[in-house]
């Protein structure tokens, strides 16, 4: 058996071991109480989470032991690798443990770590396959321990969640509920079902109700069914009343019915009045005049009856007695974001029952730390706090809305991958916000297992990026070959300078200024045909086919308000432009925001009700997360002859 890769793995861990006993030197019975002793050792380590130090100390009994003891101890090696997250040492240790000489009793351990092994690896049918073939002896088997039985369901219902299998992972929590002891495990289990089952989507909940009381599976998908009912605490009560009297012995615990019902979304009346919290006074006023005039274009367009009146006129009032729609008063968020919570206060006061707003990050941060929203709160930006629903100061009254670059970084490595790309280069400025995009699609893009071979920043005040383009492409070390090979040949050559040959793609972070002379200096730079993937940031949102003409073959994606040419929200972006025709163009992603900002206010209820739903807004199709953030499905663009054209999905 190998072990010259655990053994370079363990250099450094710790002390060399001493050479094994020769022959003779210890009775067999001392040999034997010594190895019990030092795998009672061992295993306390374990038990206090030194996984890396009892695995080291199997090791050395490993090498020391014959088969089958050998075995016996790489196995559990292996194990306590696993346990420690040393996913591939784990995994290459598990290869050299000679399977035809394990004992009978330890060949479902060495099935159980294949299987988490596949798992960690997010490989879950060849993880389901190697415990199909195990189960039926485990589950028949009386003398199996509870242990492996527990760790069989655990590793299957994992690998069903990893399939997006949420019936059959619900069903494996439930199977394995018996085999837990502590108070706590029982909880953890039975908040890992409630989660399942509120992953599947109402009809599936619905339907799969077959079986009668008192089967636990269907009285489990009755609790999520009145988890998810919109409605009142009192129906609530009522709700619940009744499940008891179905389900008498049903094993949920009381906490997680409780946190079933505290979860439960409450229906949200249409507004009498809205509050609109941005800032007017200070740096970030054009934008929010943007945000405030796409608002009001959607409010009056939702009316009529004073369409024509509005759009016909520079009337921007906020008071319509006649007409039974919405108050709307706008209120000054300030230059002070600690202050926000009480500007929340005093819409909230003075009649609000909806309030939209605030718009800056700060701001932002400081309101969604609030516990206590007494009426509905969508902000204009993401929060850095990523409260979840299990968290008791969780306001389920607050939602999230926002432009988020990041978001659309993280959608370009989605689009990437979707697209067969696998070796990503990054060019990006040298700023913070460049940074921040530059990042977040890294991140996802690592997490769908692409390489990032080069990144290179550029000075987005310059205008020649050749540079950090050579650099990115590896052309000056082409050059370098070229200056090497005449001076050692003492002749003068041919040359084409070449760049690398290891990207499939570069993500591209850049405004339209710098975007249009990065596209064609990667051109010259020997890139013609290397895929360029951007985000709307890219494209100015204006049609200008002679400035973009450079821009041709680059995939972007943006929002239907940019993008589409025809509809509803073509006709209210028409009358937009031609209300605002300067402003409109500059700050017309801004416009599209403040008219979902206001639409989406009656969409919320359908879209808490089922978060696979989505509603197809301007700035994108709409749907919400697990934490109540409105998150954007956009549209695919390539440029050719300067223009956006629509990519079709399929």
């Amino acid at each position: 058996m190998a072990f010259g890769l655990l053994a370079i793995f363990f250099a450094g861990c710790a002390t060399t071991p001493p050479p094994p006993s020769k022959p003779g030197e210890l009775e067999v019975a001392e040999v034997a109480e010594i190895t019990v002793t030092a795998t009672a050792a061992l295993e306390q380590m374990a038990t206090e989470g030194r996984f890396l130090d009892a695995a080291l100390g199997y090791s050395k009994l490993s090498i020391e032991a014959l088969p089958p003891q050998q075995n016996q101890y790489s196995l559990r090696t292996a194990e306590l690798l696993m346990s420690g997250n040393y996913v591939p040492q784990a995994s290459q240790l598990l290869r050299e443990v000679d399977l035809a000489t394990l004992l009978p009793e330890l060949q479902s351990r060495y099935a159980l770590l294949s299987a988490e092994i596949f798992l960690a690896r997010e490989l879950p049918e060849e993880a389901l396959v190697t415990l199909d073939k195990l189960a039926p002896q485990l589950i028949a088997e009386p003398e199996t321990p509870a242990a492996e039985r527990l760790r069989l369901h655990r590793l299957r219902a994992t690998a069903f969640e990893q399939l997006n299998n949420y019936l059959e992972a619900a069903r494996e929590h439930i199977a394995l509920e018996p085999l837990l002891v502590t108070p706590e495990a029982i909880l953890a289990n039975q908040e890992a079902i409630f989660t399942a089952l509120q992953a599947l989507s109402p009809e599936a909940v619905q339907t799969l109700q077959t079986a009668a009381p008192p089967d636990v599976l269907s009285g489990w998908l009755e609790l999520t069914n009145i988890g998810r009912s919109l409605g009142d605490p009192t129906q609530g009560d009522a709700d619940l009343a009744t499940w008891r009297e179905r389900y008498p012995e049903h094993p949920a615990l009381d906490s997680v019915i409780s946190a079933v019902l505290a979860a439960r979304p409450r229906v949200l009346p249409l507004p009498r009045q809205i509050a609109l919290i941005l800032p007017l006074n200070n740096r970030f006023a054009k934008a929010a005049s943007a945000i405030r005039d796409g608002f009001f274009a959607a409010y009056y367009d939702q009316q009529p009856s004073v369409t024509n009146s509005f759009f016909n006129s520079n009337f921007l009032g906020i008071d319509t007695p006649a007409i039974s729609i919405p108050i709307v008063k706008i209120y000054d968020e300030g230059d002070d974001p600690t202050l926000i919570g009480l500007v929340y206060e005093q819409a909230v006061d003075e009649g609000a029952e909806f309030v939209v707003g605030p718009l800056n990050k700060d701001a932002v941060n400081q309101i969604t730390m609030r516990s206590d929203l007494p009426v509905p709160l969508l902000t204009l930006n993401y929060s850095e706090q990523r409260p979840t629903q299990t968290d008791e100061t969780f306001p389920l009254n607050l939602f999230q809305l926002s432009l988020s670059p990041e978001q659309e970084a993280r959608h370009a490595a989605e689009k990437a991958w979707m697209d067969g790309q696998s070796r990503a280069a990054i060019i990006t400025p040298a700023s913070v916000w460049g940074e921040r995009v530059a990042r977040a699609f890294s991140e996802r893009w690592l997490q769908f297992g692409g390489s990032i071979v080069e990144k290179q920043t550029y000075d987005n005040k310059q205008s020649d990026y050749s540079l950090p383009i050579r650099r990115l492409l590896n052309v000056d070390e082409s050059a370098q070959r070229k200056k090497t090979l005449r001076r050692l040949l003492k002749n003068k050559i041919e040359f084409i300078p070449r760049r690398r040959q290891d990207i499939d793609f570069i993500f591209m972070v850049a405004r339209p200024k710098q975007a249009r002379l990065i596209r064609p200096q990667l051109r010259f730079h020997h890139a013609p045909k290397v895929p360029v993937y951007a985000t709307s940031h890219s494209y100015s949102g204006v049609i200008h086919a002679d400035m973009d003409r450079d821009m041709d073959g680059v995939i972007f994606s943006d929002m239907p308000w940019t993008l589409a040419t025809e509809g509803d929200s073509h006709t209210l972006k028409s009358d937009i432009e031609r209300l605002w025709p300067n402003a409109s163009k500059r700050y017309s992603r801004l416009y599209a925001l403040g008219v979902d900002a206001y639409k989406i206010i009656a969409e919320l209820n359908t879209l808490r009700r089922d978060r696979s739903n989505y509603y197809q807004g301007e700035t994108g199709d709409l749907y919400l997360d697990v934490e109540n953030r409105l998150q954007r499905r956009l549209i695919w663009a390539q440029f050719q002859r300067g223009i956006p054209r629509i990519i079709k999905e399929f």
